[in-house]
């Protein structure tokens, strides 16, 4: 109790000087350590959740991950021996998945952790519970407002500063330390087990790199947008003249409205045209590898980046099955793993399953070809495929299984014109 006794005073002093507009160096390393809210490149740009997802590459790879995830319909399902999982509504976290809290729904809910997720490796959501002890909320936080606790007897710990008075209010009913049983920790692939990588961190340089050059490029545009071509004279130029033409010129060239104009000046200038340079071609060719190098950190596929000249051709439903199998499901199975261990569905045999039909279905007539398959195979029902295609079940026959006509079960007459196990000697038959 007197490590935790000093540890919660240290916090106060913190929480007092960081009130007051002071901060004590020593206080902040030891309570919080090196901090990876933020974190400094060589180029100059500093790296953290915001700066990040000003690359397009980034923005647009973190917004497939998080709106794939959080548009899989998932749901509670029970799993009995020799039985198809079916969707099981007797649990209170039925109900929380679509709703986890009172102010969004499960899209909402998902696509938050998910952002988390993907850019720090780390994905919270406190737990409310009612006077029973069973959870009604799930409260999600950013993950640079959420520490991690070790304390002396192994046990973890949660420190949420909340940034709002709506986070403040909503997490007023939880101590100072919340346990690790009232959080919802997704992690991401970690190095201790404890807290996942955070991925804008390990790949800050590539992020970086591709940010600066979009500000490099901005400001070629905005300061000094390349003309299609240059005006130069022979004659000898006054400073006033000079001055003069000098300010024509980036009246006449300066920013994006302008580029591509053709200045002309007075007698005795020439026109000289410019084209692209091998400098201005590698440049372009660096940013495009900065955009499969965030592609790579990512784990997306290039044509879902843009990048469609190098990206070998091939089937798209093949390229979007292979992503829902390398990429998407490393990061549902995540979830569905951690929602088992939190909320003790094992015993009960229930778990959180996402359904990838959205993802992965082909094109109608390929589906109508499968469906045809799976039905003469004696796979499916005629209702079950119209089931899924979207149709209205008839009932009859067509919710039974059919054998095919040229098929029929050993012994048995499918031709229906003798009875089964006509013509076969019987079992005590003597040996002709």
């Amino acid at each position: 109790m007197g490590v935790f006794s000093r540890l919660l005073d240290l916090m106060r002093a913190r929480d007092d000087r960081v009130a007051s507009g002071t901060r004590d160096a020593n206080i902040e390393s030891l309570l919080w350590g090196p901090s990876l809210a933020t974190a400094q490149s060589v180029t100059g740009v500093a790296i953290n959740q915001a700066t990040a997802l000003n690359a397009t590459a980034v923005m647009s790879a973190v917004t497939i991950l998080a709106e794939d995830v959080a548009k899989l319909p998932w749901s509670l399902y029970q799993s009995n021996p020799g039985e198809e999982p079916r969707e099981f509504e007797g649990h209170y976290l039925y109900d929380l998945l679509q709703e986890p809290n009172d102010y969004m729904n499960g899209l909402e809910f998902r696509e938050m952790m998910q952002v988390a997720l993907v850019l720090r490796g780390n994905a919270y959501a406190a737990i409310l519970r009612d006077g029973r002890g069973r959870p009604v909320e799930l409260i999600p936080v950013n993950p640079d407002w959420c520490a991690l606790w070790e304390a002396p007897t192994g046990e973890l710990f949660y420190r949420i500063t909340p940034n709002g008075l709506h986070m403040m209010a909503k997490l007023r009913s939880l101590p100072y330390l919340i346990p690790a049983g009232d959080m919802l920790h997704i992690r991401g692939f970690s190095s201790n087990g404890l807290l996942g990588a955070s991925r804008i961190t390990l790949a800050r340089e590539a992020i970086a790199l591709t940010i600066a050059q979009e500000h490099q490029a901005a400001r070629w545009m905005g300061n000094g947008a390349k003309p299609s071509g240059i005006l130069t004279t022979d004659k000898k130029l006054g400073a006033e003249a000079a001055k003069r033409m000098a300010q024509d010129w980036k009246d006449m060239h300066a920013g994006l409205a302008n580029q591509g104009k053709t200045a002309v000046f007075e007698d005795g200038l020439k026109f000289q045209s410019l084209s692209m340079s091998s400098s201005d071609l590698d440049f372009i060719n660096s940013r495009k590898f900065q955009v499969e190098e965030v592609g790579r950190i990512f784990r997306v596929p290039l044509h879902m980046l843009g990048v469609t000249d190098r990206e070998a051709k091939g089937n798209l439903a093949q390229k979007g099955q292979e992503y829902v199998n390398y990429t998407l499901t490393g990061y549902t199975n995540r979830w569905s793993a951690k929602y088992k261990q939190t909320f003790a569905l094992r015993r009960d045999r229930l778990s959180v399953m996402f359904d990838y039909r959205a993802l992965t279905e082909a094109d109608l007539t390929s589906r109508i070809n499968d469906w045809r398959t799976a039905i003469m195979s004696m796979m499916a029902t005629p209702d079950q495929a119209r089931i899924d295609l979207g149709w209205s079940p008839i009932g009859g026959e067509a919710a039974k299984l059919h054998f095919p006509q040229n098929m029929a079960a050993a012994g048995s007459q499918s031709t229906g014109t003798q009875p089964d196990e006509a013509g076969r000697p019987a079992e005590d038959a003597p040996a002709v």
